[in-house]
């Protein structure tokens, strides 16, 4: 095993107050991650300010949006039969379902196999209502598409299992719901971790996300806790904002994941929806990277708050994310972590 370094850039500053011209230091560090080289900023002055980007819940203006999008919901009980179904070929039934969670295709793909699955009944849920149980039927469905589409085509090596939460996560619908993509390659960043898992198992003689876990476990920091087999903590240099991230200790490939720890996965989900909550936030973004073949990987999930709902919100993704590929942090990951550790009990 190799011990993972964590870089970071210090760097300070002087401006004069706007009251009184009184001199202020500012104290600025530029956190490096040590697989991909992504960096993440993060200036204490800004914890004061976080407020004012992004936002408190504004309650009136949601269950408006609610109502009004429920109207019309696809995905709602009665009207969900209305969506696309699957060929016979793959599956007979033409959807799979379990509990209150229904799989079935995108009508507008953008994979090879590009499945939805609703999540609820329900047309909107707090994060709390995100049970284990309503996460991990939405994902043993996946689990199982997975599997029916590998026998039937080999060469689906790559999938990710995917979500927006409301319309600040880039949701077209209020409706909770998870996607699923499948092909036979991998999209860029899943793509970039794969090289670099490669790289570091040939330079370090072991996988990158084993040793990951391991080095943060002994430091305490930003480490979380461990269920089923899946390693939870607060990343050190954050592609997204609060990003929490999950990998398991030796699988790569969800399909084959025992249902023991697909059970795990969504039940730390469920308790990582439960701080944002907390936290005061209500929207999400998820991606999980699965892999067959691939003997330095492992399984891996990024989970990221986004911009809390609201009529006329900013979006939490400027030039600093979007072309500068620099996350802001504005909780330290320490922090982070300390405050994720309760739901884990």
């Amino acid at each position: 095993m190799a011990e993972i370094r964590f870089e970071a850039f210090e760097d300070a500053l002087e401006l004069l107050s706007p009251e009184g011209l009184a001199p202020l230091r500012q104290r600025i560090q530029v956190r490096r991650d040590p697989l991909l080289g992504h960096t993440g900023v993060y200036n204490p002055a800004l914890q004061d300010k976080a407020r004012t980007l992004f936002g408190d819940i504004d309650r009136e203006a949601l269950i408006r949006l609610v109502a009004e999008s429920a109207e019309r919901c696809i995905f709602c009980p009665g009207r969900l039969e209305a969506t696309p179904r699957y060929p016979a070929a793959l599956f007979p039934e033409g959807r799979l379902k379990q509990g209150e969670a229904v799989l079935f295709p995108n009508l507008y793909a953008l994979a090879r196999h590009h499945a939805v699955v609703v999540v609820s009944e329900a047309h909107f849920l707090e994060l709390r209502e995100f049970t284990p149980q309503r996460i991990g039927d939405a994902m043993l469905l996946m689990q199982k598409f997975m599997e029916t589409v590998s026998q039937q085509e080999p060469d689906t090596a790559y999938a990710t299992l995917n979500a927006n939460y409301l319309y600040p996560a880039g949701a077209s619908l209020v409706h909770p719901h998870f996607q699923l993509l499948m092909g036979p390659r991998p999209y860029a960043h899943q793509a970039r971790l794969l090289e670099a898992w490669r790289e570091y198992r040939e330079r370090e003689g072991s996988a990158y996300a084993a040793d990951l876990a391991t080095t943060e476990q002994r430091l305490g920091e930003r480490y979380i806790g461990e269920q089923g087999g899946w390693h939870w903590l607060a990343a050190w240099a954050p592609l997204g904002n609060h990003e929490i991230q999950a990998m398991h200790a030796s699988a790569a490939d969800f399909a084959v994941l025992p249902e023991s720890e697909v059970e795990a996965l969504a039940e730390g989900l469920s308790r990582m929806l439960r701080l944002y909550e907390d936290l005061g936030f209500l929207s999400f973004n998820f991606a999980l990277y699965s892999q067959r073949g691939h003997e330095a990987a492992r399984l891996f999930l990024r989970l990221v708050a986004r911009q809390n709902p609201a009529p006329h919100y900013r979006s939490d993704d400027y030039f600093l994310q979007k072309l500068q590929q620099t996350e802001l942090i504005l909780l330290p990951p320490e922090e982070l972590a300390s405050r994720a550790r309760r739901f884990f009990g």
